[in-house]
């Protein structure tokens, strides 16, 4: 029996179809995944295993793979780390005092991509402040990033892709996993991981990871914390049943608490912030995740299945002498129905969803709330043909009605075509749609005390994104290798604008004219001689967005970055060896000519390289790790602007375009029982 619950994509050709979607909605479910012969199954219904896999061949559109053995290169404490060796996805810290990280893609923010837990919208909204960091990595089994609009069938949210992950599973994982780390900033972290199988049918699985940094550092000597104080606790636990018939089932719970301080190394925040002139920030965040997944397996290769979401989180703290609050109330019902046509993976999807999403947000003296209710239908059709049928096609329609901002209709498109042997080519375009969630998803830039204002009338933003790729696989000495190259343009409708190009101002406001982004990557991966793998890649990243003061490079963004990773291990399994070298070019640092000389910055940041390190050492049930990050120390040089008098009109510590942190070593252990 086929999988297909892992990535459901939708098409709406006309009115007839509307109407199968909405007449399937009381009894249609959305998939999951069925199969437990399988290690995991994701993407398409492709396998992936612990072997070197960087890109799912078979897929139609435009996926590469961060797997399990990926995975433990760097020491990947959460989804935010997790990125280190792949030149598709950047991280980078928002400010100088919180610790939030983001992620960009073809040039733009995260907040563009859509993040999925097995498929399911998950980090996004509340979310985007700090969710990366409430994925723990050895949690995580695959990664795979989607490249251009993707699929339709989770949502209208897909700009610039779709990053999905992967969690282990009950049935393959093992019976206890074990993480201990410890870095040389005493950050440490305790990952347990436990697997049962009840019986042939059910099995759970729970996970508990603990974060605790609570050591002050300061070796720039600007007075101010190099990383945030922080105290994490984050459970999982998952319960599934599989029938291997008909019915099978899966439900899972995720909660977490965290507390984060950051500022002035001599803030007290058992103190009045308003009596001392040391500058400090604190986020106390609740949350909590429950989704789960049912699935019917019907005669004559016929499915249905049901997919559900409800996240609620609060948050809750101040930057500075600005108060901060939010909370969330997120539901999401996703129905499909799909019909096998052949053997030759052709199908037909049909199916409908309902969003609903609760936000309310306060920032010093702005109140912004909003209520969400987006019925959605949508259907996909995935059909190959051509002599060997060497052509591939999955092309999908949605249709959204939202309460606040009415019609969105989200068109998608991937091909794939097999132009000769080992040589292939994937097109796609599609449009995207998203409300924003303005402070939650600007949190880094609210350190700083500029005057903020909004435009009174904020739109849903809207962009088409379109792009091609070409991959080739070659045989060299008996050894595989891989060529791929992608050229990616978004073009926004709608978007609202981050404007800092005022040093005394944070502007949001709509569009004036147009904003677009464009990227190419080429990469190469081959390994040279047994057991030894290099990958080298290069991307050039172009985003224009027209400012109310002119079209500008979006600030703080490097154009060209170069990626070069290595990989040994030996021949008996027991030692490996791992280092990834990443340069990133000059970024546009937005104008501060308004500031007093000694705090005034240049218009364009250094360009610099970062290298990090790791050993492993494998024997038996133990693996025994030794690393560094940014071993060649190079550090973004006075990054808060007027440090020493933080609530004057030039405080600003969110123009952040390199490290924050010199070179850092760090150590762990980790213990499997099969």
């Amino acid at each position: 029996m086929k999988s297909v619950f892992n990535y459901l994509t939708p098409m709406t050709h006309n009115r007839h179809w509307l109407f199968i979607a909405y007449c399937l909605l009381p009894t249609a479910y959305c998939f999951s995944q069925t199969d437990t012969t399988q290690k995991q199954v994701n993407v398409n219904d492709v396998e992936i295993s612990t072997k070197k896999v960087t890109r799912l061949e078979m897929s139609t559109m435009n996926v590469e793979v961060i797997n399990s053995g990926d995975l433990v290169k760097d020491a990947c404490c959460n989804l935010s780390e997790s990125f280190e060796n792949t030149a598709t996805v950047d991280v980078n810290f928002t400010d100088a005092v919180s610790g939030a990280k983001e992620i960009r893609m073809l040039g733009l923010d995260g907040v563009y991509t859509q993040i999925m837990i097995e498929n399911i919208p998950s980090i996004r909204s509340l979310g985007n402040t700090f969710g990366l960091n409430y994925i723990p990595g050895p949690l995580m089994s695959s990664i795979q990033v989607n490249k251009g609009a993707g699929s339709v069938t989770n949502g209208y949210e897909s700009m610039t892709g779709q990053i999905n992950v992967e969690l282990k599973k009950p049935q393959t994982a093992d019976r206890l996993f074990v993480n201990l780390f410890l870095n040389q900033d005493l950050r440490s972290e305790l990952n347990l991981i436990s697997a049962t199988k009840i019986n042939k049918q059910w099995s759970t699985l729970t996970s508990l990871n603990g974060q605790l940094s609570l050591l002050k550092m300061d070796f720039n000597r600007d007075h101010y914390l190099d990383n945030p104080l922080v105290k994490n606790l984050n459970l999982f636990h998952r319960l599934t049943y599989m029938s291997g018939g008909l019915f099978s089932f899966w439900l899972n719970a995720a909660a977490t608490i965290e507390d984060r301080k950051g500022g002035s190394i001599h803030f007290n925040p058992n103190e009045s912030r308003f009596a001392q002139n040391n500058w400090g920030m604190n986020l106390n965040t609740r949350r909590v995740e429950v989704f789960a997944k049912t699935a019917f397996n019907l005669p004559n290769e016929n499915f249905i299945g049901i997919q559900y979401k409800y996240i609620y989180q609060n948050q809750f703290g101040y930057v500075g002498r600005r108060d901060y609050t939010a909370l969330e109330h997120f539901g999401y019902v996703n129905f499909i129905y799909q019909k096998n046509l052949n053997e030759d993976e052709d199908a037909l999807k049909v199916g409908a969803s309902f969003l609903t999403d609760y936000v309310t947000e306060q920032f010093d003296t702005f109140n912004r709330n909003r209520l969400e209710l987006v019925p959605g239908v949508f259907t996909e059709a995935s059909f190959s043909f051509g002599t060997d049928k060497k052509v591939q096609l999955v092309t999908g329609m949605r249709v959204d009605q939202h309460n606040k901002y009415g019609t969105f209709v989200s068109p998608r498109f991937n091909l794939r075509w097999n132009i000769v042997y080992d040589l292939s080519l994937r097109v796609s375009a599609g449009r995207g749609y998203r409300v924003p969630t303005l402070f939650a998803e600007n949190f880094g830039l609210l350190a700083n005390s500029r005057a903020i204002t909004i435009d009174p009338n904020i739109k849903a933003e809207q962009a088409w994104n379109y792009g091609a790729s070409l991959n080739y696989k070659f045989f060299l000495g008996f050894r595989e290798g891989n060529i791929n190259v992608d050229y990616y343009r978004t073009d926004f409708i709608h978007q609202v604008v981050v404007d800092l190009e005022d040093a005394r101002q944070l502007q949001f406001y709509n569009l004036p004219g147009k904003s677009f982004a464009n990227a190419i990557q080429a990469e190469i991966s081959y390994e040279v001689i047994k057991r030894f793998d290099v990958k080298l890649a290069y991307k050039y990243e172009q985003a224009k967005t027209d400012y109310n003061s002119g079209r500008k490079i979006i600030p703080l963004r490097p154009q060209h970055r170069g990626l070069v990773s290595l990989q040994y291990i030996t021949r008996n399994n027991h030692w490996r060896f791992n280092t990834g070298l990443n340069w990133f070019g000059k970024t546009r640092i937005p104008d501060t000519s308004l500031n007093d000389e000694a705090n005034k910055r240049g218009t364009k940041s250094k360009d610099f390289f970062q290298l990090n390190a790791q050993v492993t050492f494998k024997w038996k049930q133990w693996e025994v790790y030794l690393g560094g990050e940014n071993l060649l120390n190079f550090l973004q040089k006075n990054p808060i602007i007027s440090g020493d008098q933080p609530f004057s009109n030039q405080f600003d510590a969110s123009l952040i375009w390199g490290p924050l942190r010199g070179a850092m070593a760090f150590t762990g252990v980790r213990f499997v029982l099969k």
